[in-house]
């Protein structure tokens, strides 16, 4: 199946992918995963068929570290988005238990932004892992999707009520842990901040509370067109 699909395209100077191959292979020796990962960092920057295809099988393999840098640097490669999204989503059954290597994959797929990606970032606004929803939260932000904005919002309205009803969301720590009423109430609170920020990469727009945010979409979201990045 992934050979089907990564033969048809090239993107960067042939020459240029096989030096950046040979650089990768020998520095992927390396018995050091953060070595490996800088390695696959490394050639993600040299987007083109045959880089794609060396990177793509690391989604699954190797130490979460290498796994993560994969999926950040498949985002680059924008020219071979339609192989590269695909790649990532399937990539997420397997790191379902792997939170740092899912908090990439929404980073990939926030950079890349297709319409695939686009519906599984949002689904995971409201998973149990509160990095891996803030990772998907920024995702969005980097969309810069109309129809984001609703999602955000409504999110935000929740987080609202579920500070005022001492609830935890549903979200857990990095130790998979809901924590105590003080600490499930920090969760949400940064959550929050990134639903704001995100909101605000979104529509140019400064506003910095929930309430303020709500109040503005009433107004401006029948007429509203995502303003160019600046």
């Amino acid at each position: 199946m992934i050979a089907v699909l990564l033969c048809v395209v090239l993107a960067a100077d042939d020459k240029e992918a096989d030096a950046a191959l040979v650089r990768f292979r020998q520095a992927y020796r390396s018995l050091q995963p953060a070595a490996r990962a800088a390695a696959v960092s490394e050639l993600s920057r040299v987007p083109h068929e045959r880089t794609l295809k060396a990177i793509v099988p690391l989604l699954t393999t190797d130490a979460p570290e290498v796994r993560a840098a994969a999926a950040k640097g498949l985002g680059a490669f924008t020219e071979h988005k339609k192989f590269a999204v695909p790649m990532l989503l399937s990539a997420l059954g397997p790191n379902q238990k792997e939170p740092m290597v899912r908090c990439a994959i929404y980073t990939g797929l926030g950079q890349l932004n297709d319409d695939l990606g686009y519906a599984e970032v949002v689904k995971a606004f409201r998973t149990d892992r509160a990095d891996v929803a803030k990772a998907a939260i920024a995702a969005a932000g980097k969309m810069r999707r109309k129809e984001a904005v609703d999602a955000l919002i409504e999110l935000s309205k929740d987080i609202q009520d579920w500070i005022k009803k001492k609830q935890s969301g549903g979200y857990r720590d990095d130790k998979n842990q809901l924590g105590d009423e003080g600490q499930q109430k920090g969760r949400l609170e940064d959550i929050q901040k990134q639903v704001l920020a995100s909101l605000q990469e979104i529509t140019g727009e400064k506003w910095v509370s929930a309430q303020e945010w709500e109040i503005w979409w009433s107004r401006r979201k029948a007429t509203f067109e995502v303003p160019p990045a600046k």
